[in-house]
């Protein structure tokens, strides 16, 4: 039901992406609504955080992207390529891969182009990324909690 290999590729319809969005939400909706208010609250801090994290990622990546071309900063970038590792380490306790880091990270990028529907692709897929990405955090929070 989630995004596979061909969906994330160019040549995948808008349409094909808005119907399995459309799809995706409505099936995951009532987990959502069914959540008594300690789990959602519990939920929502941990997407708290997580998006702290995520968004922390993504300036350090585009950081170490901006400065690769400028090879003698050595020991600053040296130092982001750690602090980037122990992050990743952080973004996998939430139960993410780095795959999963690595798509969102490229509809990061993506939204930022001058490419309409290279921008509209990427928000679609973000939003099914991010629904995949709540329910894994869902199921993080009743782990943690049982």
């Amino acid at each position: 039901m989630f995004l596979d290999e061909h969906d994330l590729q160019t040549s995948t319809k808008i349409d094909a992406l808005e119907a399995k969005y459309r799809e995706i939400e409505a099936f995951t909706r009532n987990l959502f609504a069914d959540m008594n208010d300690a789990e959602r609250n519990r939920l929502e801090a941990i997407k708290h955080r997580f998006e702290e994290l995520k968004l922390t990622l993504f300036q350090n990546s585009d950081h170490l992207l901006s400065q690769a071309k400028h090879p003698d900063s050595g020991c600053a970038q040296k130092a982001l390529r750690e602090a980037q590792l122990n992050m990743m380490f952080d973004w996998e306790q939430f139960g993410l891969t780095e795959d999963m880091f690595f798509k969102l990270y490229q509809c990061h990028r993506n939204q930022l182009t001058g490419d309409a529907d290279l921008k509209a692709r990427a928000t679609l897929i973000e939003q099914i990324l991010t629904i995949e990405t709540n329910l894994t955090l869902l199921f993080k929070t009743r782990q943690i909690s049982s």
